[in-house]
């Protein structure tokens, strides 16, 4: 008995013994976990480009060992692939304080002083690499960039052949070289340096979707596909793959493998805007605007600031969806939101820009036409005012509904229409706002992009969002037409066969967080070519911003023109006023009707001169209409209504004898520049209104512009 006790004794000591072996088996074993052991699988994730994941682990070694260089050097380096540059630059001098000198360390400084645009910094620290060590191969890469963004490709096809020379197998070099060389239009060294990066790492699936992008580059739209298969084959994680491939589909018309794929890619992340802009675009394409505003709405909601978006969405809405739709005010909304902060900022052209917007969408949307009616009254616009409260008022008659604030819209009414008693409107009764005041016809004409845009058909879109800024809320000047074309000779005729005044051929070029609106204006008549300019946006509304100058420009251009409606002896009525920029004192030659014709060369307009029948000097200018004195020329007065008018000459307002104070003159043409869509050139083409700038230039701004294939470039890791 007392044996069976001492052996129950001795295995309860054994089991306890080996409780307690295993227990601190267990800790020793985790105690074991090195700060090399948190190093490797730091390594191992961002090899997979997770580089949340990687920066915790190098996190934890750096927790073991705080002097520990590499971990600081590779947490600096997911630090710059997740655009925190700052931070990578604290990191990368504490990875200096351990390694001193080290090549790898000041070459990530420099190229995070690259994307934080301090250009250069970056490049006196690659230079002095190169002078200590030649050989450098990232310091070479770090050249080729600056080359990029101060517009010298040449330069840096040069530097990425220098570190290819050093290292024959190179992959960032190989992948760069395909890429630049076939933006230089070198495509057969593009395809020879895909081939070999292929035959050195063909189990990679980053070098098949640079193969994919070079060949659609290319035009080579088979090989694209191929290869965006065999990369989603390699990662089946691989988005930039999968969106390359739906828009392949795209480009051959697979609307519904798009639809699909688009579908899958959302499955993986809600978050991808540009998957759910590329399914309204198939949807489009499918004849289902409805699905397809459904769709780019619910994009919207993910990313707000999806101009592009945006754009293709109010586009379809106008031209399918009824006003009564209640959606609409959601839609709107935006507009207005984005007009209370330009407001905010007393920027009152944005304001109005954006207020325009929201009535193009919702025009019974009282808060959005009180707003824009309060800027006109502001300005001096009172019958411009005047029309604006009554479309509210007609608003409220519908909804039959009366209270304290509308019986104050009914006093504001009859107060200025009892201002307005004495109008020239009423003198000549004359209703003009329902003149016809079209004076010019425009083509705006686009080339179809490739599928390498960050937005598939974003310069279809872009001529459609430019045609439709030309249309206000007032009597418009400008009619616009987009249409797509092959290039030059095709636009050429297409605006000359249909009576064209000028036509325009735009790009866009869109980068991460910047864009460029690159455009050519000519003569349809003659084809010569009028003006161009390449416009650059950045930051928030930087698509809305680049159209709004783009509008400026083309305005800037359109000489003033009028047309005789009315005369009592020798004082005439046109139909010209303030919002057309017209003030007192404004010179017209009144030429024969229908003789007027765009210049040969340049902008501007010609007429003969023994079709001039007199000139016209503006002496009371009214919001639409304007009354002058007429002084014809020769012995016999030829003049009628419907002789047109040009401007020659406008007065500085400063120095006009006009019954009106010059201060208010200049409010009201001001007021006119934003309010309106109205050319403001003279005869010759020249801008006789001085404007403030609507938006900066990449110079202005001290950045270089950043074209889509120098982000594609910049990626390749």
């Amino acid at each position: 008995m007392k044996g069976c006790v001492l052996m129950k004794n001795l295995n309860k000591k054994i089991s306890v013994a080996l409780a307690v072996f295993f227990v601190c088996g267990t800790v020793l074993s985790a105690a074991e976990k090195t700060a090399s052991d948190y190093y490797n699988e730091g390594l191992a994730s961002q090899n997979n480009e997770n580089w949340y994941e990687a920066s915790q682990h190098y996190m934890e070694a750096i927790q073991k060992n705080p002097v520990y260089s590499d971990a600081w050097f590779h947490i600096a380096q997911c630090s710059y692939q997740l655009g925190e540059f700052d931070l990578a630059l604290s990191q990368l001098d504490e990875a200096e304080k351990y390694a001193k000198d080290d090549n790898s360390i000041n070459n990530l400084r420099g190229m995070t002083y690259i994307a934080m645009q301090q250009f250069s910094e970056a490049r006196k620290i690659f230079e002095k690499i190169l002078k200590k060590t030649p050989n450098d191969v990232d310091a070479r890469f770090g050249l080729a960039e600056l080359d990029l963004f101060d517009g010298r490709i040449s330069g840096a096809e040069r530097q990425y052949s220098e570190a290819l020379k050093r290292q024959s197998e190179n992959r960032k070099a190989l992948l760069s070289l395909a890429v630049v060389s076939s933006q230089l239009g070198k495509t057969e060294n593009s395809r020879n340096y895909i081939k070999q990066a292929l035959v050195l790492y063909s189990n990679e699936a980053e070098v098949h979707y640079i193969a994919a992008v070079v060949a659609a580059m290319n035009n080579d739209i088979k090989s694209a596909e191929t290869h965006c298969k065999v990369a989603v084959q390699i990662d089946g994680t691989y988005g930039k793959a999968y969106e390359l491939l739906a828009k392949i589909r795209y480009a051959q018309n697979e609307y519904e493998d798009v639809i699909s794929l688009c579908d899958f890619i959302i499955g993986r992340d809600r978050n991808n805007s540009s998957a759910w802009y590329l399914k309204g675009a198939a949807l489009n394409s499918l004849k289902k605007p409805l699905d397809a505003i459904s769709v780019w709405s619910n994009g919207l909601k993910i990313s707000p600031q999806d101009e592009i978006m945006r754009a293709a969405l109010e586009i379809s809405v106008n031209k399918n969806i009824a006003l009564e739709d209640s959606r609409r005010k959601d839609w709107a909304l935006y507009h207005i939101q984005n007009a209370r902060e330009f407001a905010r900022r007393y920027e009152s052209q944005g304001a109005v820009y954006e207020y325009q917007r929201a009535l193009k969408i919702e025009p019974a949307n009282k808060e959005a036409r009180s707003a824009f009616a309060n800027i006109l009254e502001l300005n001096g616009m009172h019958e411009l005012y005047l029309e604006q409260l009554l479309f509210i008022k007609s608003i409220n008659d519908e909804n039959s509904t009366k209270n304290l604030s509308e019986t104050e819209l009914d006093d504001k009414i009859e107060a200025f229409e009892n201002l307005l008693q004495d109008s020239l409107a009423k003198k000549w009764n004359v209703e003009p706002f329902y003149l016809d005041k079209n004076r010019w016809n425009i083509g705006i004409y686009f080339v179809p992009g490739t599928i390498n845009q960050r937005h598939i058909e974003n310069n279809r879109i872009a001529a459609e969002f430019a045609s439709d800024i030309f249309s206000g809320l007032a009597s418009a000047s400008v009619s616009t037409e987009a249409a797509d074309v092959s290039g030059f000779g095709n636009a050429y005729q297409k605006a000359r066969i249909s009576g064209k005044d000028y036509f325009v051929l735009i790009s866009v070029d869109e980068g991460a967080r910047d864009v460029t609106l690159d455009y050519t204006m000519y003569s349809a008549r003659t084809g010569v070519k009028v003006t161009e300019d390449s416009l650059y946006g950045t930051g928030n509304n930087r698509y809305s911003g680049v159209f709004r100058r783009f509008r400026d420009d083309i305005l800037n251009h359109l000489p003033i023109r009028g047309k005789i409606i009315d005369r009592d002896g020798k004082t005439l009525l046109c139909d010209l006023g303030r919002s057309e920029n017209v003030i007192e004192g404004s010179v017209f030659d009144v030429v024969r009707k229908n003789s007027i014709q765009t210049a040969s060369s340049g902008s501007g307009v010609t007429y003969k001169d023994s079709d001039i029948l007199g000139t016209f000097t503006v002496t009371t200018s009214g919001e639409e209409i304007s009354e002058g004195i007429l002084e014809y020329r020769g012995f016999y007065d030829r003049v009628n209504t419907g002789d047109e008018l040009v401007l020659v000459s406008m007065p500085n307002p400063d120095e006009s004898n006009a019954a009106q104070d010059s201060s208010s003159q200049q409010n009201s043409t001001n007021a006119a520049v934003a309010a309106n869509v109205a050319p403001q050139g003279n005869s010759n083409g020249e801008s006789v209104v001085e404007q403030k700038k609507s938006g900066l230039t990449a110079e202005d701004l001290g950045v270089r512009r950043t074209p889509a294939f120098i982000d594609l470039v910049r990626s390749i890791y």
